[in-house]
């Protein structure tokens, strides 16, 4: 573990989770759902960056709350108050001074009556550096005008549908960021990257930069290809071809049965061949699409291929923070040794597909659970109560946090192996 694994995973993580708050912040605001704070980071919070403009509603008529007003405390929904504004440089009233008044007040005929209340936005940096938060007035219940609770099932359905959707939208950038950069494609053949001392493959006379094309009679596609085959073939001669440095050859060795900890067989580290190949904007952007929509096909299609034993229940295991961190890790390290951004770019796209779909799954808590109540307020015709739905949202919120320990103590016991795109392959 190295300073830079950690920023990095603090750095993608982040970037992740702040693009997912981002699409709902845009959407509350634009469907007018108070969005009293946006966060970078979770709290507790270290410093408040700025106060956005707020708005109040007076009598139908909406005033520009300025960032540094502060309203008055006593200030709610249908106050009566008399204010005093003075137009901006677009001609909008600007809030210069507001105050409550009772309605036997004297001055009670000029004044009005308040109907919503946006203080503004606050913009701020919390303690715990992992993306952010947007938090909504009423989300988990009424709380008059301007809130979640009170918006349109329209305007509620599209807030919650822009935190994946922008995961999505992020997932096709980064992908076509990556086929612009450059991707490496696997080419026949492996190359020998290690050969170990006294090994077979030294005996044998291979080297490193050998380029290996068939083993046995069989052709060398993947560089795994290697390692299947001298684990199928213990103690027996194998015929390889090679090439070096433009000349074919065959050499003969034979794989050991019980071999030294850490070497393998033959006692060579043998890694895919590939070519880089750099598209142009539009193709890149085409192709970024297509991995966003196979992944995400794949994603949704592994129940069913669990289901026909086409993968195991180890490869369809959910994971959690800590093999997400062996993951960028791996991928830091891959950019690094390669000097290519495609491992973490690569990571980076199908975390942002992966944390668009989860969040879409039918389970209380998640922006799926909460959709799942929107369709049910449709089919009904009337909502659940919000209070009955807070809570469920609440039970929901604390099964995951135990389902998060179990997957996180998992990754523990069981770390999550790296894909063939970050590991050596064959051995």
């Amino acid at each position: 573990m190295t300073i830079i694994n950690i920023v990095g995973f603090i750095l993608i993580f982040g970037i992740l989770v702040f693009v997912h708050e981002l699409g709902h912040f845009l959407a509350a605001r634009r469907n007018g759902i108070v969005t009293e704070e946006f966060g970078f980071g979770y709290p507790p919070r270290v410093v408040t960056l700025r106060k956005g403009d707020g708005k109040l509603v007076v009598d139908d008529k909406a005033l520009v709350v300025p960032g540094g007003y502060e309203l008055p405390e006593d200030l709610v929904a249908g106050s009566l108050v008399t204010i005093q504004t003075t137009p901006d440089k677009k001609g909008r009233p600007v809030l210069t001074n507001v105050e409550v008044i009772s309605p036997d007040d004297p001055l009670r005929s000029n004044a009005g009556v308040v109907s919503m209340i946006d203080p503004g936005t606050i913009y701020s940096i919390n303690a715990i550096p992992f993306g952010g938060f947007v938090r909504m007035r009423g989300e988990d219940g009424p709380a008059g005008p301007g809130s979640f609770a009170n918006a349109s099932a329209g305007a509620r359905a599209v807030t919650l549908l822009a935190g994946p959707g922008m995961n999505l939208l992020l997932a096709v950038i980064i992908f076509s960021i990556s086929f612009m950069l450059g991707r490496p494609d696997a080419v026949p053949g492996g190359r020998i990257d290690e050969v170990a001392p006294g090994s077979p493959a030294e005996l044998a006379g291979l080297a490193v930069g050998d380029r290996i094309f068939l083993i046995g009679d069989k052709e060398v596609r993947t560089a795994s290809d290697v390692g299947d085959y001298v684990q199928a073939h213990p103690g027996e001669p194998v015929a390889m071809t090679i090439d070096r440095n433009g000349e074919r050859m065959v050499v003969t060795l034979t794989p050991r049965v019980s071999p030294p900890e850490g070497q393998g067989p033959v006692g060579v580290t043998v890694y895919p061949v590939t070519e880089i190949t750099r598209y142009g904007v539009g193709e890149s952007l085409i192709r970024g699409a297509e991995d966003t929509a196979r992944f995400t096909y794949f994603t949704l299609s592994v129940p069913s291929m669990l289901m026909k034993g086409v993968i195991t229940p180890s490869e369809a295991r959910p994971v959690g923070p800590k093999a997400i961190f062996d993951l960028t890790s791996g991928a830091i390290t891959a950019t690094q040794d390669s000097g290519l951004w495609f491992p973490v770019l690569q990571l980076m796209g199908i975390l942002s597909a992966a944390l668009a779909i989860t969040n879409l799954l039918p389970i209380p808590a998640l922006d799926g659970g909460r959709l799942l109540f929107i369709i049910i307020e449709k089919v009904r015709g009337r909502r659940v109560d919000p209070n009955w739905e807070g809570a469920i949202h609440l039970a929901g919120m604390l099964v995951l946090l135990g389902l998060m320990v179990i997957i996180t103590y998992q990754d523990f016991a069981s770390p999550v192996p790296l894909p063939d795109w970050l590991a050596p392959l064959g051995r």
